[in-house]
């Protein structure tokens, strides 16, 4: 019988997602005062060359000029993700072992513990945290007037430029008014299109990261079944040991892909909004 622990929840939330997130957490944790407790081991100087790499990479798209604590934002978060992706992939290696529940596909394991990137709602936040920034920054660079000008362009932005005096006045000041019409509608079009675009930012940086992550595990999932297949069938050797290895190496990869392209796509809207 579960507990009523067990039953808040399985209520509020996806019991997995939180025991993974807590591990996630834990995780950090232990690196960070490690590093502190023992900053002249192997892993310490390992880590600090790690950081600081991603730290100049970042901050060769982000420029000099910008703040310190953006810059650093990104790089933990590029570290944040990666953990919780090189979890995931240390999960899937031990899902064979804990074999699946009867009559479903989900592994013993995934029902308990669930890696953050892989729940749509965690990298919704961060992407929601990640636009909140970009917005601040877009407004603290252009002000707060011409960066709101940029979303609401009332007297539209001279995309279509007309020089009045060139014709006669009978024509020219309907003409003018007529470029001056359609300039503001064309304006008021792309200042909506901007903010289209942010909620476009947030799906597209949540459901990319939660996609192939999430992929990434069903995919490895298959390929390990079909393998394990073929070589019972033929070798009469229930479980495979070179291919899971190769599919390992591969997720591997990926989580550090994705890692990568999350806070990267961040660093670049937010030197994009500056020069809006």
């Amino acid at each position: 019988m579960e507990s009523v622990f067990e039953a808040f929840l399985s209520f509020y939330l996806n019991p997995g997602f939180f025991y993974g997130t807590v591990l996630v957490v834990l995780l950090i944790l232990f690196i960070s005062i490690f590093y502190r407790l023992f900053p002249n081991s192997g892993f310490s100087i390992l880590f600090d060359y790690f950081f600081e790499k991603m730290y100049d990479f970042f901050e060769d798209i982000l420029g000099n000029e910008e703040k310190k604590w953006i810059k650093t934002y990104v790089v933990i978060l590029f570290f944040v993700i990666l953990i919780s992706n090189l979890l995931g992939v240390f999960l899937e290696i031990l899902v064979p072992v804990f074999g699946n529940i009867a009559d479903t596909d989900v592994s013993l394991l995934k029902k308990y513990i669930d890696i953050p990137t892989a729940d749509i709602n965690f990298n919704i936040a961060m992407a929601l945290i990640g636009l909140l920034i970009i917005i601040f920054e877009q407004f603290r660079a252009l002000g707060f007037g011409k960066a709101l000008y940029e979303y609401f362009p009332i007297f539209g932005k001279n995309y279509l430029p007309y020089t009045r005096g060139n014709l006669n006045p009978i024509f020219d000041w309907p003409l003018f008014i007529l470029v001056k019409i359609f300039d503001l509608i064309i304006s008021l079009f792309l200042g909506l299109l901007e903010i289209v675009g942010h909620f476009a930012k947030v799906i597209s940086l949540s459901f990319r990261l939660f996609g192939n992550v999430t992929s990434g595990g069903m995919l490895l999932a298959m390929l390990v079944g079909a393998i394990s297949g073929l070589t019972l069938t033929y070798l009469n050797f229930e479980f495979p040991v070179l291919g899971p290895v190769i599919l390992y190496f591969q997720s591997l990869l990926v989580a550090l892909i994705q890692a990568l392209v999350f806070p990267l796509l961040i660093a670049i809207f937010i030197k994009v909004a500056k020069f809006a």
